[in-house]
């Protein structure tokens, strides 16, 4: 043998060797390689995170299952047998899951903390695959539940798979157990045979993302971890279109749904998706009690150039808040009128002809009419806004009492005060330099009728002018803090505290309703109050990147 082949052999024994084998039983290996959307996990949970699920499900368990069975019992009763047996099978499907709030209790009817599950399309059709702790387990709370309801499941066979089905008027329900997965699936009546082998597995993809280490591949270029990742491929979906069996089926259901694409709605529907082509979304940080989520809208390259000009964050936007509720926005309004003129002109200009996206002219026709109108000062100098609450009491009777404060950027902050003193006769004679620094605002601002008139100060600079109201905060520190620099549109931050606020306001509103909607009120609140006690603080952003708009969500949770 030549040295150059045997080369060549140790280097494929070496690949070999070192390469880890694909997992045959992997939810992932029945996701075509090709899936025009996926999300999923390749490794199951960590233990610290299933642990801290497992104390917020018992806190939440019976309030959920409460307003489950009050939705159900409002559900009108009706001479439909079809519809009368539903109710009678999602009863017993909550007597089921009442008191099952601890990993042990649902394994007694077959899940288990450690699977890997795909939620994902075969085509256009969506499919759910689940790993199961215990088959036989499930497939017995399946009976337990048909016994309870007295009826039994509509079920009928593929080759040697037996399949539950759940009729919804032109379209079903499958469910069924594959080996040791759970497969649901919707899609329509006249779905074919081929069609409902692939969807359940029982005919394999040729190349699937478990052969391929597509996903894992995937979350390596992204930065994702493996408990949760995946896409939306838009050109992968528009693609499908008229040329998947299961947009034929779905298409057959619905009047205005074209069974096919002509070559001018091809290149159109084409065109839109290249402007938009996928979503990516994973997590970078899966613990016990910090949990940060990544998304990402890609656009093309013109596209995600004109979003990032609209990027104006104002100041303290950069840094976490550790306060009540913050949120700032970049508004640069001009910039945004611009942006929809540009958008509008161009479909105008050019019009669509594909008869589907009619709507998509008449849209931009009345926008181009709308946005020119002339916008008058001061929101014509607007380019960004933060409000931050630091404290809100809201007492029984009587008026509120707040800490906050609002900061509005602005090209012409002088202009916007001189709108204000020719509508506020009290600021009339009132003088502000642009220098930052807090100063005290005459007394009598808000009216007397409004109840409580808590102090107030007022700051600006040249770049954003700010107003304070209650004590407790630095205005002029809170006027010059650090401007993000990141592309952002953008940051809003609360701590679990403002889930308590809510369910307070919500308390405060119910004594108006129903008595049902005081029920669902009380339901609602007990929910918020367990997120307070939960929940440290949330921080979202979202950042106009060169490559798309980027959405992040950070979870902090109280230990």
């Amino acid at each position: 043998m030549s040295k150059s082949r045997s080369s060549l052999l140790m280097a494929l024994i070496l690949v070999t060797a070192c390469s880890k084998p694909a997992d045959s039983d992997s939810p992932l290996a029945f996701v075509p390689a090709d899936t025009a959307f996926v999300m999923a996990n390749t490794e199951p949970s960590p233990e610290a995170a299933v642990q801290t699920w497992t104390r917020m499900m018992q806190g939440a368990w019976p309030n959920l299952l409460g307003m489950y069975d009050s939705m159900l019992d409002r559900l009108p009763d009706q001479d439909n047998a079809k519809t009368a047996q539903a109710k009678r099978v999602i009863k017993a499907i909550l007597a089921e899951l009442r008191e099952r709030d601890t990993p042990d209790k649902w394994a007694e009817i077959g899940f288990s903390t450690k699977a890997r599950a795909a939620f994902y399309g075969v085509g256009l059709v969506p499919v759910l695959r689940i790993e199961l702790g215990d088959a036989d387990k499930f497939r017995a709370m399946v009976a337990r539940v048909e016994e309870n309801a007295g009826a039994k499941l509509a079920a009928t066979r593929i080759g040697d798979q037996d399949i539950w089905t759940v009729d919804m008027d032109k379209a079903e329900v499958l469910i069924a157990i594959e080996g040791r997965h759970l497969v649901v699936s919707a899609l329509p009546d006249k779905a074919d045979a081929s069609l409902r082998r692939r969807v359940l597995g029982l005919d394999r993809p040729n190349e699937s993302l478990e052969s391929t280490g597509g996903l894992t591949s995937f979350n390596k270029a992204e930065g994702y971890l493996p408990y949760g990742s995946g896409w939306i491929d838009f050109k992968r979906i528009v693609g499908l279109i008229d040329n998947d069996p299961g947009y034929a089926a779905f298409a057959s259901l619905a009047t205005d749904t074209p069974a096919k694409l002509d070559a001018v709605c091809r290149s159109e529907f084409d065109g839109l998706a290249a402007h938009t082509p996928r979503m990516v979304m994973g997590y970078t940080r899966f613990d016990g009690q910090h949990f940060t989520a990544n998304g990402r809208l890609d656009l093309d390259s013109e596209l995600a150039s004109s979003v990032m000009k609209l990027s104006s964050p104002p100041p303290g936007s950069a840094a976490s808040s550790t306060v009540l509720y913050d949120i700032a926005l970049s508004l640069p309004i001009l910039k945004i009128k611009d942006f929809l003129v540009e958008r509008s002109n161009a479909i105008v200009n050019s019009p669509y002809r594909c008869g589907a996206l009619a709507s998509l002219n008449e849209a931009a026709a009345s926008a181009k009419q709308q946005l020119t109108q002339v916008v008058p000062p001061p929101l014509s100098d607007f380019t960004g806004l933060r409000v931050m609450i630091n404290r809100l009491d809201i007492p029984e009777s009587g008026s509120p009492d707040a800490s906050a404060a609002v900061l509005i950027g602005s090209s012409n902050p002088m202009g916007m005060i001189g709108m204000a003193q020719m509508a506020l006769p009290g600021l009339r004679d009132f003088k502000l330099a642009l220098d930052g620094k807090a100063v005290d605002l005459p007394a009598g601002i808000v009216p007397t009728e409004v109840g409580h008139a808590p102090s107030m100060q007022i700051a600006a600079n040249d770049t954003a002018m700010a107003v304070s109201m209650g004590g407790g905060i630095d205005l002029s520190a809170f006027l010059s803090a650090p401007t993000a620099a990141d592309g952002q549109l953008m940051h809003a931050a609360f701590t679990g505290a403002f889930y308590d606020l809510l369910g307070t306001m919500l308390t405060r509103f119910s004594a108006m309703m129903p008595d049902q909607q005081k029920a669902d009120v009380e339901a609602q609140t007990a929910l918020y109050k367990l997120y307070a006690r939960w929940i440290q603080s949330i921080d979202m952003r979202i950042n106009a990147t060169p490559k798309g708009i980027e959405m992040i969500e950070d979870v902090n949770l109280s230990p």
